[in-house]
């Protein structure tokens, strides 16, 4: 039932929109029945007063309202026609037809015939049609009798055709605003425009805009000169959105404007406003152009899969959304849903935002993860299973806690125990992160353990241990070869203790260096 009225509803409009209006060359005041009448400017202040007659009816009846078009010379402009029928009385010796609108002074016209030229209760026809009036003006009309009873008025609001009206469009001076064609080249970002229809007595006015409750200029606009109408003219763009308009007008003082939009398809452009705040790491996006939409934040996981973050929506029409304290990750993107489908913007992919990184590192029979940060930030280390193949369901319920500093690593140590298992890593210090998996490891699962460090203290750990055990070597053999050249023969006779003592020092401290070693291999 709906669909059948809003049908109708455009048919009505679209009749409205394209019947003929008369075309007229005088305007005037007309009456039937060979009643010689007059009309005369108006100006009565005085109230009604009460008909002393009461066997009077209703004086004005059948009061129609419509538009006329005045032309001379292919010069038209609009006039307002009333047409009503009048009781002839003999107290009664004309009607007074007075326009009303906003901004406007009002203005009435006295229609006055002889006394006694017909029969008392008698029915005239009574036209006028020279009331001024423009395109799309809401007027109220309002008729009387002369005198003023209070019985006998008749009030109506009425509307004039707009300019899109085609007769009026193509005939009224103050429509005419031109027809403009147009081509674009896209590669050189450049539109050519040629101006038809357009006043051929008038310079026209031509630019580019950007359209919304008016069309802001976009750049400085051409002047064309009224010889020059016939010639074809470029204007050039920076980015094709939906809104930039070509606007056209000629050059007369208030003269109506037409505008074009060539690119108002292309909704896809306006995506491309994102922002990040690197310092409050802020994520916002700014239409260019006035669009009902949806904006939410999403993990993309694959091609064409992005999954929503929470249930955070913003909507937007000509707002600025912000998503405050973001974690700037290639996979973490921006969701914008219109009526006419959605779009996904991935801001980060580009190298020049500071990221985070985790590496998983192999060595031997031991596996760490390594997390680098371009800046301060805080992370949760976890186990999780593939549950599918993009969600990673962690194993633990409590991950671990890690902060890294600027530009120097951070490592968790992992302890081999079976097989099947994930790594999932996650920014905490912010209000939207997205989890990265690393899944490339030994078929084992790990328990995590906390070893933080500095930049390269692992790869300085083995030379050491190797130092320390050839200073120990050095000083045993040291002590042997003095023992070979006599030296402390004079004390050979005092006892054999002190050899059993040396003998038990050299035990001690070969055991000591055999942790030291043992150490060493651990820390390596």
């Amino acid at each position: 039932m709906k669909l059948i009225q809003f049908l109708l509803l455009i048919i009505l409009q679209t009749e409205f929109i394209n019947c003929t209006i008369q075309q007229i060359q005088q305007c005037g005041v007309h009456c039937s029945e060979g009643l010689n009448c007059k009309a005369k400017s108006y100006l009565s202040l005085s109230p009604c007063k009460k008909q002393q007659d009461h066997n009077i009816s209703t004086t004005i009846n059948n009061v129609s309202l419509s538009t006329v078009m005045k032309c001379y010379e292919e010069k038209c402009s609009l006039n307002l026609k009333i047409v009503t029928l009048i009781t002839l009385y003999d107290d009664i010796h004309g009607v007074v037809m007075c326009l009303n609108s906003a901004g406007m002074l009002g203005r009435c016209q006295i229609v006055t015939y002889p006394h006694k030229t017909t029969e008392h209760g008698k029915q005239v026809e009574v036209e006028y049609d020279c009331f001024s009036v423009r395109p799309g003006q809401d007027v109220f009309v309002t008729i009387k009798t002369a005198p003023n009873f209070c019985n006998n008025i008749f009030t109506q609001k009425y509307t004039i055709p707009e300019c899109a009206h085609e007769n009026i469009r193509k005939k009224v001076t103050e429509c005419k605003t031109g027809e403009l064609m147009y081509t674009v080249d896209d590669s050189r970002r450049e539109i050519t425009v040629r101006v038809l229809e357009a006043p051929e007595d008038k310079d026209y006015h031509l630019r580019l805009c950007l359209k919304d409750q008016i069309c802001s200029g976009t750049g400085p606009h051409k002047l064309i000169k009224k010889q020059d109408l016939h010639r074809n003219e470029s204007l050039v763009y920076s980015r094709a959105l939906p809104c930039l308009c070509i606007e056209g007008w000629p050059a007369t003082t208030n003269a109506r404007r037409i505008q074009v939009c060539p690119f108002k398809n292309n909704v896809e452009e306006l995506w491309s406003g994102v922002t990040y705040d690197h310092y409050t790491q802020a994520l916002s996006w700014k239409p260019l152009c006035p669009v009902q939409a949806v904006v939410s934040l999403c993990h993309a996981v694959g091609p064409k899969i992005c999954l929503d973050i929470g249930n955070v929506l913003l909507s937007s029409d000509r707002n600025t959304v912000i998503f405050s304290t973001v974690d700037p990750h290639p996979q973490l993107c921006m969701k914008f849903t219109t009526e006419a489908g959605f779009w996904i913007e991935c801001p980060f992919t580009s190298e020049h935002f500071p990221l985070w990184d985790v590496n998983v590192v192999t060595k031997a029979d031991q596996q760490w993860i390594e997390i680098t940060s371009w800046f301060p930030a805080s992370f949760s280390v976890g186990l999780c299973k593939m549950s599918n193949s993009t969600a990673c369901e962690l194993t633990e319920e409590r991950p671990f806690l890690i902060s890294v500093e600027k530009t120097k690593p951070a490592a968790v140590n992992l302890s081999k125990t079976t097989c099947s298992i994930c790594i999932q890593v996650k920014r905490i210090d912010v209000q939207f992160a997205v989890e990265e998996n690393r899944c490339n490891l030994q078929c084992s699962v790990w328990r995590v353990d906390q070893w933080s460090y500095s930049g390269g203290l692992h790869k300085y750990a083995l030379p050491l241990a190797v130092c320390v055990l050839a200073l120990v070597m050095a000083v045993l053999i040291g002590k042997v070869t003095l023992k070979a050249s006599g030296w402390g023969h004079g004390k050979r006779k005092l006892d054999k203790t002190p050899s059993c003592r040396t003998t038990a020092e050299t035990e001690t401290l070969i055991h000591t260096v055999s942790e030291d070693m043992d150490t060493g291999l651990r820390l390596a």
